[in-house]
């Protein structure tokens, strides 16, 4: 990696893919966590190239072309477990078993490796998400993962997928346990309709509270942001949590 530039391809979903679509965000996020790493390692001459694919999967990278680079980053995992592919077994990521969260992990793997074999690949994995509510459509919405998806528990798969990432030789950032997203921090509150009356309910008080996309008011305003500004998707605070930790990552790589 004697190059004057380092390019750095960039793999991931919404939460990567946003970088450089902030207009889908309304500009509640003004600058995305790829930016605020570059921002953060000035000593490196990273070149990004980000090719983050908007509500994608681990099976959506199976058939993607991957650029060559002198080193990759991977952030996937809260579609998967939100569409209900299996998780697998270690036996599926060894077998490459396309159709299961960590076989397609190996197949995306491959895929790196086979246009740059040398250049390390830092991955990080899935955090915590309250109910998220799109803000351009509010009938686009799931549930938070203070619950399971049908049996399996969010902190499961992204538990299994920083394992199944050191088993690959895979640098890793566990988001997960490290960057203080858990629910009573995601939002300040929930504005939900109870009884007919609107309330500002915090973590737990809304959950069960049903939300009608039609009729109901958009449950986060801006009031409400935290780590997220919908639920989900990380707001500039959040953002720049993630990026702290990558770029931590990424000086353990470099050097």
């Amino acid at each position: 990696m004697d190059q004057q530039v380092l390019r750095w391809c960039a793999i991931g979903d919404s939460f990567t893919y946003l970088n450089d679509h902030l207009d889908e965000t309304l500009y509640r996020l003004h600058k995305g966590y790829l930016s605020r790493i570059l921002d953060k390692l000035p000593e490196y001459p990273l070149e990004l190239m980000n090719i983050g694919i908007n509500g994608s999967t681990f099976q959506d990278w199976v058939s993607q072309t991957i650029p060559e680079a002198d080193v990759y980053t991977i952030l996937l995992g809260t579609n998967d477990w939100h569409q209900l592919y299996p998780l697998g077994t270690g036996e599926d990521l060894k077998a490459r078993r396309e159709g299961t969260i960590l076989g397609n992990l190996g197949l995306l793997l491959d895929h790196i490796r086979a246009v740059a074999p040398d250049a390390p690949i830092l991955a990080g994995n899935p955090v915590e998400r309250a109910d998220f509510i799109y803000l351009l459509d509010a009938q686009n919405n799931a549930q938070g993962s203070y619950a399971p998806e049908n049996g399996v528990w969010l902190k499961d798969v992204s538990a299994a997928l920083l394992k199944a990432y050191a088993e690959e030789h895979v640098y890793t950032v566990d988001l997960w346990s490290r960057s203080g997203f858990v629910q009573e921090k995601l939002i300040h509150f929930k504005h939900v309709r109870k009884n007919g009356t609107y309330e500002d309910l915090p973590y737990p008080d809304y959950i069960g509270i049903p939300f009608d996309p039609l009729q109901d008011e958009y449950p986060y305003p801006p009031k409400s942001i935290a780590l997220t500004y919908d639920g989900l998707h990380p707001s500039d605070e959040g953002a720049d949590i993630l990026a702290s930790l990558f770029a931590e990552g990424f000086r353990a790589i470099l050097g």
